[in-house]
């Protein structure tokens, strides 16, 4: 019970904070973006790079977390993939099914659960969850364009293209492979660059998560909702079961099976109502899909943190 105290309640109360300020319009969709932008482009890569960097690589172990991570990933797009089909869902909602299934917020919610939980007991276990994070944003990517395009047959080599821009000028990966690379090297960062980086790091999981509360009353969620809590409760439950399944085959260690096991319960992401706009794909159902899996993620979280 400790636990949860002490690493899930702050993510709601932040989240909370979040959603009240916006409601009072103290922030406005204006800041929220700005501090969506800030977040993703300045404090999480300044994390990224900062921890990284810190890293003893040679005594990291992370083969094995990295193989569940993507087995498990790409079984639970397939495994939505046939439940949207075997629902009869149509071409707008196909995908979006889907990518509410599998995609999870695990930079905004994820990651800051873990270093709540990690907090002045084992450092390891944020780095383990940087190196996750960097390995599913190019795929997580990569599957949600996918299903939400091969859904309603315009899948083009243009939009590969520009799919395959898009992960290979994202931030987070860039960040991720400065800062695995200064590791590897061996080299130190100067102490004037490495202090500035810690600070706006530091500013990260906050900021993240007051903007998640900004965007979840923003959405509009008044629409399919029916369908949407069958999407939420597949991120949450069946996920979550699927991700087990893998590191129990993979005989994960503790440490490597909490952090996949948290990124499993993850409610879907944000990023997803984005992208299906982008790509004409049922928006109302992406939005309600968003809002109930924040809400049902909670109890599946909980259960992690017991658990694992």
């Amino acid at each position: 019970m400790q636990l949860i105290l002490s690493s899930l309640v702050p993510i709601i109360l932040l989240v909370i904070l979040g959603a009240v300020l916006f409601k009072w319009a103290f922030v406005t969709p204006q800041i929220r973006g700005g501090i969506d932008k800030f977040t993703y482009w300045v404090a999480l890569p300044s994390l990224f790079v900062h921890d990284l960097a810190d890293t003893d690589f040679a005594a990291l172990e992370t083969a094995g977390l990295l193989l569940v991570l993507v087995v498990a990933t790409v079984a639970a797009a397939v495994v939505a993939a046939l439940v949207a089909l075997i629902s009869g869902l149509s071409r707008q909602r196909f995908g979006v099914f889907v990518q509410i299934g599998f995609r999870g917020n695990t930079a905004f919610v994820g990651l800051p659960l873990i270093v709540f939980a990690a907090s002045g007991t084992d450092d390891g276990l944020v780095t383990l969850a940087l190196v996750a994070l960097a390995a599913l944003v190019p795929l997580n990517n990569l599957i949600a364009v996918a299903a939400l395009v091969m859904a309603q047959q315009k899948l083009t080599l243009r939009t590969l293209a520009r799919v395959f821009g898009k992960i290979f000028t994202n931030p987070l990966i860039i960040s991720a492979v400065i800062g695995a690379a200064i590791g590897l090297l061996g080299w130190n960062i100067p102490a004037m660059i490495d202090r500035p980086l810690e600070l706006l790091g530091q500013t990260a999981l906050a900021l993240a998560l007051v903007a998640l509360g900004g965007a979840l009353i923003e959405l509009n969620v008044t629409e399919r909702v029916g369908l949407s809590i069958g999407a939420a409760l597949f991120k949450v439950v069946a996920v979550p079961l699927i991700t087990w399944g893998f590191a129990l085959l993979f005989a994960l260690p503790a440490d490597q099976a909490f952090v996949v096991m948290v990124f499993a319960a993850c409610p879907s992401a944000t990023a997803s109502y984005i992208l299906t706009t982008q790509l004409g794909g049922d928006d109302a159902f992406a939005a309600a899909g968003i809002v109930i899996s924040t809400v049902l993620s909670l109890p599946a979280l909980a259960v992690v943190l017991v658990a694992f």
